[in-house]
């Protein structure tokens, strides 16, 4: 298992930074949309290796919202899906981490209701409560979507994007629903369980069609990690180090150590199952000396969470760790 690092801000000194803690691997994560082209695919790939860094995997890919609903226009959003993949295998990167989450507010596909929740030491985070759900808090202008449509278009999708992806030698990493809770604001979420990634990797049997395995998300849903990590052996093509406190309904997100699950057990269960792809550390909370308001990629607190994961993996999968 190798450790990725992202950035929110793309910077060189958050790169350099990185590298400083001795990540090696560099996940490129944009979620209103990747670089398609070719030139500027390329430009973010020299920048990353400019500090000594590897762009191992792209998180968010391009514009899906027309194909999640089955709009006008999916069509052209799969063309550039299919050009992306196919200049993401001419640049040697393999992975790309999506997700199938309708959008609502102003865009947005991770649904929460505060991110002023304080966790240790009064360290900002983010919660979400059912109750505080409404038509004001997430407003959106699409019509209600039931969960059969929403297989439909995944399937309209993969069966066209999957051929592409095999050619590239990309490997597709579904991304949870979160929350995983249906329906929400009227949309279908379809992503929100156990059962129905199974579903969606029957869709396919490529083994391209992957997960991500966000371990937060899955946490969400009441799944105990290491059952849901040995579940998907062979499937995983990504992770994502993080923890959550409640229920489906109401929970607050945690710092990693600070959480419910057994991150040790989880960590040898990665090991146990031969699981030799990426792992990048998740939302983390809000630190004192960290500006601006919480959007869980503070880099002081990303740094932490990281030393935590080399900590965790290095007598487990033995010292010294080497990516």
């Amino acid at each position: 298992m190798k450790i990725s690092g992202v950035v929110k801000t793309f910077t060189a000194t958050n790169l350099r930074l990185l590298k400083q803690v001795g990540v090696d691997d560099f996940v490129y994560y944009k979620m209103e949309g990747m670089p398609v082209e070719l030139d500027e695919l390329a430009g973010v790939k020299r920048l990353v290796e400019r500090e000594g860094l590897r762009l191992s995997v792209v998180e968010g890919g391009p514009p899906i919202d027309r194909i999640v609903h089955g709009k006008e226009g999916r069509d052209q959003q799969i063309e550039q899906y299919k050009k992306a993949l196919l200049n993401m295998g001419e640049l040697g990167i393999g992975v790309l981490c999506y997700n199938f989450m309708p959008q609502i507010g102003s865009g947005e596909m991770v649904v929460r209701t505060s991110y002023r929740f304080p966790e240790r030491g009064g360290a900002a985070t983010s919660q979400f409560r059912l109750a505080d759900v409404t038509a004001a808090t997430a407003p959106h202008g699409e019509r209600p979507t039931t969960d059969e449509q929403m297989w439909d278009n995944l399937e309209y999708f993969l069966k066209r994007i999957v051929p592409v992806a095999e050619a590239a030698e990309v490997k597709l990493a579904m991304h949870p629903d979160d929350p995983p809770l249906s329906p929400l604001c009227g949309l279908a979420r379809i992503m929100r369980s156990v059962e129905n990634f199974e579903r969606l990797l029957q869709i396919s049997r490529s083994p391209v069609n992957g997960i991500t395995l966000c371990q937060g998300c899955f946490a969400e849903m009441g799944s105990q990690i290491p059952e849901v990590i040995r579940r998907f052996a062979g499937r995983i093509h990504f992770a994502h180090f993080r923890d959550v406190h409640g229920t489906p309904t109401d929970f607050y997100e945690t710092f990693p150590d600070n959480g419910p699950t057994d991150m040790i057990t989880a960590v040898r269960t990665y090991k146990d199952i031969g699981y030799d792809g990426f792992v990048r550390v998740d939302h983390v909370p809000l630190l004192a000396d960290e500006e601006g308001e919480y959007d869980g990629y503070g880099v002081h607190g990303h740094l932490f969470a990281i030393g935590y994961l080399k900590g965790l993996m290095e007598p487990i999968f033995g010292k010294p760790y080497a990516p």
